[in-house]
């Protein structure tokens, strides 16, 4: 299937076609939801959590648990509008190296619903794919179920926001995030704090404040400022183009602690119309992450 884009989010890849758009996410890494939609209706639900060790489980019988209760589920929410639930398919498919169970069955619309453990990240996963009339079956087998990665054996996630992608050290977990369109933000957090943020429309703001300095007055939100413990703008140097400031200092934490570093680079991307904030909280040896993740950073509309 042509014109697809992927949704890179709290450690988990899928693709969908375009004119579609994560409308809601919720949870963090050991326990999360999201939700696409295409522009009239829910196509894609996909739920996650860390996978029960407890002594005597077993593991291999969850999945199957997992999509018949949430079709059970479904069946009592339907007898109530008269309408019942078919079973149309059982078996298996292959998610990212791992088998499936899988049903297909028959609501309000037909769906797909599958699980599967990943042993590698520790979790379980459902997946709910809702067709519509004269979708094919075997159309979507094709382009989406081999789309989906839950685990990789890179050092990064991949994250993918409002057309920004980047890519985040797996040792950060995400810790806050503030969604709002045309200006996100999200912390990232292990022993040490990253912190990204930017804005759209960089050079019609830029033409109102006259400068990035001006600009870094007004619109840094507390949030950002709150995660790196602060953030002082006597202290941010411009580079010769004028399009780029940074800020680098120690934080003392206490007597007998080694001091932590500090560092924020703000920056307009002319080639994608926006302003750039990152931040880093943290040992003086893990700067290098904060490179890394302005290095990855591109714009890719959709």
């Amino acid at each position: 299937m042509e014109n697809l884009e992927r949704v890179c989010w709290l450690e988990v890849e899928l693709q969908h076609p375009k004119g579609w758009s994560m409308t809601a996410e919720g949870g963090g890494v050991n326990n999360g939801y999201l939700k696409i939609d295409s522009r009239t209706k829910t196509k894609i639900e996909l739920k996650w959590e860390r996978l029960s060790v407890k002594e005597g489980a077993k593991p291999e019988l969850q999945p199957p648990v997992l999509v018949n209760r949430l079709i059970e589920e479904q069946e009592k929410k339907l007898k109530k509008k008269k309408i019942k639930t078919e079973i149309l398919e059982r078996g298996s498919v292959e998610v990212c190296g791992h088998k499936a169970y899988l049903i297909r069955w028959r609501g309000e619309v037909e769906a797909l619903s599958f699980s599967w453990i990943c042993r590698e990240e520790i979790k379980i996963f459902l997946a709910n794919y809702y067709l519509e009339p004269g979708e094919k079956l075997e159309d979507v087998k094709n382009w989406f179920i081999p789309s989906i990665i839950c685990h990789t054996p890179d050092t990064y996630w991949r994250y993918r926001l409002f057309g920004v992608e980047f890519k985040i050290p797996k040792e950060y977990k995400l810790n806050y995030r503030k969604l709002v369109i045309g200006k996100p933000l999200m912390v990232f957090r292990n022993e040490a704090t990253i912190a990204i943020y930017w804005t759209y429309f960089a050079r019609e703001i830029l033409s109102n404040y006259g400068s990035l300095f001006q600009w870094s007055k007004k619109e840094i939100p507390g949030e950002f400022e709150k995660a790196i413990k602060g953030l002082n703008r006597d202290k941010l140097k411009l580079d010769e183009n004028k399009s780029m400031m940074f800020l680098e200092e120690k934080v003392h934490t206490g007597l007998g602690r080694e001091p932590l570093a500090k560092k924020v680079i703000i920056w307009y991307d002319s080639n994608s119309n926006k302003i750039f904030v990152l931040g880093y909280l943290g040992p003086r040896e893990g700067l290098e992450s904060l490179n890394s993740v302005k290095e990855s950073i591109v714009f890719k509309p959709d």
